[in-house]
């Protein structure tokens, strides 16, 4: 009976079974699709989340790379300035007169009368003694100044150089590594049609092959690239040794009208000088970073097209030269992206907030350092009226001159075995200088 009933439902049976067997392998294979379909969201969020984390890795070692950079080219700016605007030869100069006029007021006092001719000779040294106060005066507010604009563009030329190159490597990098991937996807899929073009081209199906393109080698591409990009770094050298001489006229200028007029012997408050140095400051910037006068800017920054080989010659050797001769297509790409950056107003508001960073920096300085040469007696210095004891604390221009000159040594200090320069330290952390970093180190449409 049973199996007579078997028998009278096989088909009903079987193709229930067939139905739920179906079901069953439709269910895992859906299973198993869902669950390679979260695998692969997974791995491409982790993808992106360690692409996001190398992005900021590069990025912020790029920012350190640039400080290191600035340790490593502080010590030239020193020796640059040292040369062109040298007050330390017109301090010693000054401590050498004083010591002659003490030798010469003991020989008087232990040999009686001087001569009419003795005395003429002195009056010569006093006058020249009080030019040389006065020039100490001027070339220290001057070499102040000079530290502190080269030291902000240099600082701003050098971020702009580091992340525009960092950005290109990485997209090397990145279209180099996805070239690879694609070619890896390629042979394990196309396994099958790999062997259909190899018979069908051995049976001339494919018709003619296409002509191969010339392709520069890879070691020759290496070569190009990597000396494009030194020569590209190596025009830091104008900055240093001839651009900041064409800002140079005009920090003098306006260092004439703030402080011509004082006598090394007068006397100002710290406020009084602060604002002085201050008008100084913003009559500088007015003339420099003015929309209608970016061009000043832009020849201190970078060389010309009539300058630029002059430079490559002193940065680079003649091999270096000869690549460059063949192939600067780079090199002029690199430039012109810079020039764009630099001429830009987010270029602008940085240099002036470095700028403004320096002169808060220099008034702390100049403050503990002012301070400090009162505690001890002044040997290089004119001999103090007492204003400097009066409740009103004003100190004398000449203390001020030399105090600017310890500043600037504070300022181009060489720290790059300890990095200790709190000037280069405080500039890099300027908010400004970070977000403009940023920008142009993320702008992957250029």
């Amino acid at each position: 009976m049973a199996r007579t009933g078997l028998q009278r439902h096989r088909g009903k049976l079987l193709g229930t079974g067939a139905v739920l067997g179906g079901l069953v392998v439709a269910g895992v294979v859906a299973a198993v699709a869902a669950k390679r379909w979260v695998r692969r969201q997974q791995q491409r969020l982790s993808e992106q989340h360690y692409v996001r984390e190398q992005i900021k890795r590069r990025f912020t070692q790029t920012q350190q790379d640039a400080l290191y950079t600035m340790y490593e080219l502080v010590p030239v700016l020193a020796l640059v300035l040292g040369k062109e605007l040298d007050v330390e030869e017109l301090v010693e100069t000054l401590k050498g007169k004083k010591l002659k006029r003490a030798g010469e007021d003991d020989e008087q006092g232990s040999g009686g009368h001087a001569s009419a001719g003795e005395g003429s000779v002195s009056s010569t040294v006093a006058r020249s003694k009080a030019e040389l106060w006065q020039e100490l005066k001027m070339r220290s507010a001057v070499k102040l100044l000079a530290v502190v604009y080269t030291t902000c563009m240099l600082l701003l030329l050098t971020r702009l150089q580091l992340n525009i190159l960092a950005r290109r490597e990485y997209l090397e990098t990145a279209i180099r590594v996805a070239k690879g991937e694609e070619a890896t996807r390629r042979d394990a899929a196309g396994w099958l049609g790999a062997v259909w073009e190899y018979g069908a081209a051995a049976l001339g199906a494919l018709g003619p092959r296409p002509a191969v393109t010339a392709v520069e080698p890879v070691d020759q591409h290496e070569e190009t690239r990597y000396v494009n990009e030194q020569a590209f770094l190596s025009l830091s050298w104008w900055l240093l040794n001839r651009g900041w001489l064409q800002f140079k006229p005009l920090i003098e200028r306006q260092v004439e009208q703030q402080f011509g007029t004082l006598s090394p012997r007068d006397t100002l408050s710290m406020e009084q000088f602060s604002a002085r140095l201050s008008n100084t400051i913003h009559a500088v910037n007015r003339e420099l970073f003015d929309s209608d006068s970016r061009a000043l800017l832009l020849r201190a920054l970078l060389p010309d097209a009539t300058e630029e080989l002059h430079v490559l010659q002193q940065t680079l050797d003649e091999g270096s030269l000869r690549v460059i001769e063949r192939d600067d297509s780079m090199l002029r790409e690199l430039l012109q992206e810079t020039c764009r950056c630099a001429e830009s107003t987010a270029s602008l508001i940085v240099l002036e907030s470095l700028v403004n960073e320096s002169f808060q920096f220099v008034m702390q300085q100049l403050e503990t350092k002012v301070t400090k040469k009162l505690r001890k007696p002044a040997t290089d210095a004119p001999e103090a009226d007492g204003a400097a004891d009066a409740p009103s604390q004003k100190f004398q221009v000449a203390l001020y001159s030399v105090a600017l000159k310890d500043c600037c040594q504070e300022m181009l200090k060489n720290g790059l075995v300890s990095m200790n320069n709190e000037y280069l330290q405080d500039l890099d952390a300027v908010p400004e200088l970070d977000d403009l970093s940023a920008s142009v180190y993320s702008n992957f449409g250029v």
